[in-house]
């Protein structure tokens, strides 16, 4: 009985990141094609419309809306909106917290971890992975950071958010990780993932 269940196991292992990926592809697309083809049959007939179209224009919108982040004038206004929108009881932390979680996968964040570390946890029996994102904070007006401190991102496995510790160099060590690796270990637990760290 033993192998039978773990063979399932396996399999479901392998189906479950499938599933709730494609799940969430089709609500994306189903919310898309709601939402962009009521707005669109507002200042069109109805015939003119035709399935799909909403899903599509949320392409269309998401990629544009990329570009005008990419200018100042745009991202300073989005960015005063935002300021005024996270003002909102409750509504600041459920935003910051899936905002942040998502920024972790796009290409420039990953840039901005520079290296996969080993952290000493506070105990002292253990070490935890991590990110340097700032290795050197010259130029910037941190009077309380020395010059041998950085900036190391220890995100939580299975939750969303992490901690920024501000720490000595010394207590740090760089590990040979890539840091699609290192993210997918730490989201797992270890759990799954073939890591090679040197």
């Amino acid at each position: 009985m033993k192998p039978i269940s773990k063979t399932f196991i396996k399999g479901l292992i392998a189906i479950i990141p499938i599933t709730l990926t494609l799940y969430l592809l089709f609500w994306l697309a189903g919310t898309a094609e709601l939402v962009l083809g009521n707005i669109f049959k507002l200042f069109f007939p109805d015939s003119w419309y035709i399935k799909g179209f909403g899903f599509i224009l949320g392409l269309v919108v998401a990629y544009f809306f990329g570009g005008f982040l990419e200018t100042r004038t745009f991202l300073r206004l989005f960015n005063s909106f935002e300021k005024l929108v996270i003002q909102i009881p409750y509504f600041k932390s459920i935003y910051t917290t899936i905002r942040d979680f998502s920024s972790l996968f796009s290409s420039e964040n990953k840039g901005k971890f520079k290296q996969v570390v080993l952290v000493n946890v506070p105990s002292g029996n253990g070490q935890q992975i991590g990110f340097i994102t700032v290795s050197d904070f010259e130029g910037l007006s941190h009077t309380f950071i020395a010059d041998d401190q950085i900036a190391v991102y220890l995100p939580f496995s299975y939750e969303m958010g992490g901690n920024t510790v501000i720490m000595s160099r010394e207590n740090v060590v760089e590990i040979d990780m890539s840091v699609e690796d290192a993210m997918r270990f730490i989201a797992t637990a270890g759990v799954i993932g073939n890591i090679t760290a040197g």
